[in-house]
């Protein structure tokens, strides 16, 4: 390490009034505010990723500005961790300076601390510094004199800075680092940074949103092979394969869009825009979820593999790009459900008609409107005019209800012109009970436009299904039905 020249300076002897120096990133807030810009760039132009490598080619200073100069961070919704925020705002009530230092770009750590309004100094990476690490406390030391200052920190690269001053305040649960610290500094006062909980990696990975997948085990319940071990287990492996990939591109979604979710009421506590998971764990985790998604394709089979390829391609077009084209999302959202289907029959060799693919595509595309009208009708409701993330207005309503409804009643013709097939009446042995399902399904999809209509619909209709007891019994019945028609006629036992 660097050795440090120390100055003459006279170190004050009254701890209250030494000054308190505070790192920013992971210390004073709970994220990375250069991976943040990174992601707002990549935001705007996914391409840009490809700047990055020749940015930091040239140092890491250059990197940084370059990184902070295109992108305009809302400093106003960063995630601050409130506990040792407050503690500050106490000791600058007892008169002791407070200085922001940070390896953040100096512009950047200045916009915080007008933000916070706190700090009486800043301290930041410029063109010529990469203020970290022993440069950190050579700035320090060159201002307040060696053991003149007490430092806020969160990592070990803070331990550099630490060695030159009086006392520590610790940001971290992590007992090697508390060990390390304590062995060059005493330590004052230790704020908890909590590890990656279970609950918070299920919000990540969104697991709530597996249950759409269950859409894979259709073609294998409506086959009649319920007794055929192997390709139950094919739709097993089938549904984590799906459910590995969705899980990282909403990772990825969530990681573009951190700035966009803080505006948003709900989104706002997702993990990454709350800070109570770190971007860099979510770079990690994508590309290690989707890896093992696309190993399980490969290993199901070759045309599995290229199905659930498309699947990953199109959900990243619409999560980058097609989310933002009015009307073309919902087409795009229909296709991504009625893909899920067609995995299902992939996956276990079985061959899905047309029919069926042509009803899921009408249904789903009815169920992709009324989460767009939900979303809508709520915004009509807080007096607000426009959909900024998807380009819909409030007055576009009318249509979109009127095409989302009649999309699902041709689901529902599509079914009984389906049901009206011979060759579907030669499979079974007693087809008239497949009528029963043509009321029940316009009754179900009737019932969740009123529900939106009256804003009683949250805006993902599948979670309200999921929670809904209604939409539990028809599922139920129609299951009684589809077994009736049947008259519990099973395929042979195979493996």
């Amino acid at each position: 390490m660097e050795k440090i020249q120390v100055p003459h300076v006279a170190a004050q002897n009254e701890p209250k009034l030494r000054p308190l120096c505070v790192d920013m990133d992971g210390t004073l807030l709970c994220s990375d505010s250069l991976m943040e810009a990174i992601c707002a760039i990549l935001r705007r132009n996914f391409f840009d990723i490809l700047r990055l490598p020749f940015w930091l080619s040239r140092g890491k200073t250059y990197f940084k500005a370059r990184v902070y100069d295109r992108v305009d961070i809302d400093v106003s919704r960063l995630p601050f961790r409130l506990d040792l925020l407050e503690s500050l705002r106490i000791e600058q009530k007892r008169g002791r300076k407070l200085v922001l230092a940070t390896g953040a770009e100096q512009s950047f750590a200045r916009r915080v601390a007008d933000q916070l309004g706190i700090f009486s100094e800043v301290y930041g990476s410029d063109k010529d510094t990469n203020l970290v690490g022993a440069a950190k406390a050579r700035r320090l030391v060159e201002r307040f004199g060696d053991k003149g200052f007490d430092y806020v920190g969160d990592s070990r690269v803070d331990l550099a800075v630490w060695k030159h001053a009086h006392t520590a305040w610790i940001v971290s649960s992590d007992h090697s680092l508390l060990h390390a610290a304590e062995r060059v500094i005493p330590l004052e006062k230790r704020f908890e940074k909590p590890g990656l909980r279970l609950k918070v990696l299920v919000k990540a990975l969104r697991v709530h949103q597996w249950s759409k997948n269950f859409l894979i085990f259709l073609p294998m319940l409506l086959s009649g092979h319920y007794l055929n071990l192997w390709q139950w287990m094919h739709c097993v492996l089938a549904f984590f394969s799906y459910s590995f990939i969705a899980s990282s591109v909403y990772i990825l979604n969530d990681l573009l869009d951190i700035e966009a979710d803080r505006r948003h009421p709900d989104n706002r506590k997702r993990p990454f825009a709350a800070g109570t998971m770190s971007i860099g764990k979510g770079v990690l985790l994508a590309p290690l979820l989707l890896a093992s998604g696309l190993s399980i394709g490969a290993w199901l089979s070759a045309v599995y593999f290229w199905v659930v390829t498309g699947y990953f391609v199109m959900t990243c077009l619409y999560s980058l790009r097609l989310k933002q084209v009015v009307m073309a999302d919902i087409i795009v959202l229909s296709i991504l459900y009625t893909w899920r289907v067609l995995a299902g029959g992939v996956a276990t060799s079985i061959v899905i008609s047309e029919w069926f693919l042509t009803f899921a595509l009408f249904f789903f595309l009815s169920l992709a409107l009324l989460k767009r009208c939900s979303e809508l009708i709520l915004m009509e409701q807080n007096n607000q005019k426009k959909n900024v993330r998807r380009g819909y207005l409030v007055a576009d309503l009318p249509l979109l209800v009127s095409v989302g409804v009649a999309n699902g009643y041709l689901s529902v013709l599509v079914l009984a012109l389906y049901i009206n097939d011979p060759k579907v009446a030669s499979h079974m042995r007693y087809p008239q009970a497949l009528w029963i399902l043509c009321p029940m399904l316009l009754y179900w999809i009737s019932r969740m436009w009123l529900k939106a209509y009256r804003g009683a619909m949250p805006t993902d209709p599948l979670v309200f299904a999921l929670r809904d007891k209604t939409s539990y019994v028809i599922a139920f019945l129609t299951g009684v039905l589809w077994l009736s028609a049947r008259a519990f006629q099973f395929i042979a036992f195979t493996f």
